[in-house]
């Protein structure tokens, strides 16, 4: 028997392809929307990737299932499988993107021990498709305290904990203010995964490109939100991410404006300049969720476009990653919206599609 070589992304991209051609479409979403019930919905559902996970969410619980636990599971399944059919610097990348999840992981459990969850409604919300492996988390969603959940993490020498332990006096001296202890993961964590993307390969750039896409929407966002605060010097710089493309003058300089018109109109960086009138728009129009909502959909673009760089390549997988995880956006929002019976017509406003509206979904 052949031995398959994981590093070569002509073996990997063409298992994702294949998943690809899994993912929901367009027009799948339209008729979603349109389901008179959840039988309907549920009926649907059944007919796609998402099957198994839905009939289990049922029978688990067939008054209240959990749909929302359902669709982490898929995402697990879906993602582990990339990562097992991938080898050498393919896998280190992938695993790199990934790892966006070991942060969301931690934050969900330092979020369900601030909030007073049990260990169990923990749990059921992380995603362990990072480093971190599920009896490591589950571990730690096991403690009482964020204290004990941070001197776990340090007996497990999972490396999180370095800038928690660093962060947690401040954090009880100011009230024990969770975004303390987040900010200083956030800074860690990118910190940490740009300084793994040295040199001028055509992969490592197109994955630097993508994480340093989400360090810039989250400085951007910050600075939406802190406008108008009166903060100084070094309160603003605290909440930067600082390996972003924004430096500490510019960034400064965009909070003393103060105003957010005068903030995307003179935002350094040309290339924003687009994307930050359509958030703008968004946000004048609804609110600061919709700012948000608009940065994120730039990211999908910019995620997406990676496929059609060069099918042997990073670009594959990262196109994917994105796509999936953009699926799942839209699947929430359409049970949100059936739970809350919102109009049709409003739902539909929520969704957001990048590619495959006419095919039909598997």
């Amino acid at each position: 028997m052949a031995k398959v070589d994981l590093s070569d992304y002509g073996y990997v991209n063409a298992r994702v392809r294949g998943m690809r051609s899994h993912l929901l479409t367009k027009d799948f979403f339209m008729r979603l929307v349109e389901t008179p019930d959840f039988e309907s919905l549920h009926s649907m559902l059944e007919q796609t990737i998402y099957r198994r996970e839905v009939n289990e969410a049922v029978l688990m619980d067939p008054e209240r299932p959990d749909y929302d636990q359902a669709l982490n599971l898929n995402l697990i399944a879906a993602f582990r499988k990339i990562l097992d059919a991938t080898g050498g610097e393919a896998h280190r990348l992938t695993g790199i993107l990934l790892a966006k999840y070991d942060l969301l992981n931690v934050k969900t459990i330092l979020r369900g021990k601030k909030g007073s969850a049990t260990a169990s409604e923990i749990i059921s919300q992380l995603v362990p498709v990072g480093n971190l492996r599920m009896d490591s988390l589950e571990q730690m969603a096991q403690e009482r305290e964020i204290k004990d959940v941070i001197s776990t993490m340090n007996g497990l020498q999972i490396r999180y904990a370095r800038p928690l332990v660093a962060a947690y006096p401040t954090y009880m001296k100011k009230d024990q203010d969770l975004s303390i202890l987040e900010i200083a993961l956030d800074k860690f964590h990118y910190q940490d995964v740009m300084d793994s993307l040295r040199g001028k390969d055509t992969n490592v750039e197109m994955v630097r490109q993508m994480i340093s896409g989400e360090i810039d929407m989250r400085n951007i966002s910050t600075l939406v939100r802190i406008r108008g605060l009166k903060l100084d010097d070094g309160e603003v710089e605290q909440l930067r991410i600082p390996v972003g493309m924004l430096s500490e003058d510019q960034f400064l300089g965009l909070h003393r404006l103060g105003d957010i018109v005068q903030l995307v109109s003179e935002y350094p960086d040309p290339r924003y300049r687009k994307l930050l009138e359509r958030a703008l728009a968004e946000y004048q129009e609804e609110d600061m969720v919709a700012f948000d909502r608009e940065l994120e959909r730039e990211l999908v673009r910019r995620g997406v476009a990676m496929s059609n760089v060069d099918v042997l390549s990073i670009g594959v997988i990262i196109g994917y990653i994105w796509a999936k995880q953009n699926e799942l956006i839209n699947l929430r929002i359409v049970l949100k919206g059936k739970m809350m019976d919102q109009p049709q017509a409003d739902i539909r406003k929520d969704l957001f599609f990048i590619e495959r509206e006419s095919a039909e979904a598997a």
